[in-house]
């Protein structure tokens, strides 16, 4: 482990965060499963003196959209790899929040780091940096080829950082660890939990997307509204030679859905519709007696997603009737659109100025983000909250083989967020 000393130098944090990025790097873990990770964030802040609260503690099970791992499986495999396993054992959940006081007066900060990994397996490449430098995936079809190692990481040392300078800062800080953001999953169960309303500012993040090295958007836009689904047909076997009359055929039934499921998202300028699965267990010459498949919609607000979910629904509901087959849907992630809350401006542009990134005022970010959920609810309570994309030139593309991390514009990051804490929380002088 690196060390884990608070009084630290420029140059030891920014080792501190490629050190920690490369080991969060190694072991990804899928949403809802990071229980490895969560070990290694809560041993870290624990050490740098935060009180931790535990998503376990403070969630139900069946709040979690889209859980279905078998998470026995991934806590024997996180203890493995390390994990501490009297903490593995009892957690329901992944992510924690942890907070920290400095004891003076002031507002309380909050910051959203994303902690999962997606199902894209990664490069083995001589020229992909992490297989040349020993920190590829250990897992094979997942790892972190949206950046949320970094995030992650990012957030460990800037817990840190704070740590080591409360006694110059006031307020609180309150840091949120979500798991389960890829497939908009884990912000939807935490957006009604105090520690999330009870923060004054709050601030998320993410790499690369719509910004190169040392660049800031203070502003992105085209956030889309989003739903994801799983759709079960039931049917009913038969032979397929002798009698296939006496069957339900689901396969069939599911596969005309699916096409016009993918029509549908020819149907506005915004409008997006994909399968991303397609699941049937029967052999040929049996009659389809079950499909799933698990699928998304996406629209520039609100109501036009709507409109597209309440399609589907439709289109699955008159194809099933005229197969005989019965049908089940479940929402199993959700997004909301992002609108900054533009007090914030005026500290996030203090902290570019003096860690030298360059401001972009806009960019379109095209896809989904399930801190919506959050920022809304921090806004619904008149508080100031906003979404930042902070710049990296990935190699590769996000959500591909070859992705990875600049990490010498990761440090620069890290500086904007130490900055950030200092425009906002510096602790007046008398």
């Amino acid at each position: 482990m690196p060390d884990t000393n608070q009084n630290i130098e420029t140059e030891q944090l920014q080792d501190f965060l490629i050190a920690v990025r490369r080991d969060l790097h190694k072991y990804p873990e899928s949403g809802w499963c990071e229980f490895r990770t969560t070990a290694v964030i809560a041993g870290y802040l624990r050490d740098f003196g935060y009180r931790i609260h535990f998503l376990s503690d403070l969630i139900e099970p069946d709040s979690m959209l889209g859980n279905t791992a078998d998470l026995k499986a991934e806590k024997e495999r996180a203890v493995s790899e390390g994990a501490d396993p009297e903490l593995v054992n009892r957690l329901k959940c992944t992510g924690l929040i942890a907070t920290i006081e400095s004891g003076k007066p002031g507002e309380n900060y909050g910051f959203r780091f994303d902690i999962d990994a997606v199902s894209v397996g990664e490069s083995s490449s001589a020229d992909h940096l992490p297989a040349k430098y020993g920190f590829r995936s250990v897992h094979e079809n997942v790892s972190h080829a949206c950046g949320h190692d970094g995030h992650t990481a990012l957030g460990i040392a800037l817990a840190r950082y704070i740590a080591g300078s409360i006694a110059s800062l006031s307020g609180r800080f309150t840091l949120v660890f979500q798991p389960a953001e890829e497939g908009c999953r884990g912000a939807y169960s935490l957006r009604d939990l105090k520690l999330i309303r009870e923060t004054d500012q709050f601030y998320a993040f993410h790499l690369g997307i719509c910004a190169g090295n040392y660049e800031i958007v203070l502003a992105p836009d085209n956030f889309l509204v989003s739903t994801k689904f799983k759709v079960e047909i039931f049917g009913r076997s038969a032979h397929a030679g002798i009698e296939p009359e006496k069957g339900i055929n689901a396969l069939h039934c599911a596969a005309l859905i699916a096409v016009r499921i993918f029509e549908l998202g020819k149907s506005g300028p915004s409008s997006r519709t994909n399968i991303g699965n397609f699941i049937s267990g029967n052999a040929q010459n049996v009659i389809s007696d079950y499909v799933s498949f698990n699928g998304e919609c996406r629209d520039a607000t609100e109501e036009q997603n709507n409109g597209l979910m309440k399609r589907i629904y439709d289109i699955t509901e008159e194809i099933c009737s005229q197969f005989n087959a019965v049908y089940k849907i479940t929402v199993t992630g959700q997004a909301c659109g992002i609108h900054n809350s533009p007090e914030q401006a005026v500290h996030v542009e203090k902290a570019a100025a003096s860690s030298g990134l360059k401001i972009i005022e806009s960019a379109h970010f095209n896809a989904c983000e399930d801190c919506g959920h959050l920022i809304k609810a921090i806004q619904d309570e008149g508080k100031s909250a906003g979404y930042y994309i902070l710049g990296n030139s990935i190699r590769g593309r996000h959500h591909s083989p070859e992705f990875d991390l600049d990490e010498n514009s990761l440090r620069a990051d890290l500086n904007f967020l130490t900055s950030l804490v200092h425009a906002i929380a510096d602790r007046p002088q008398n």
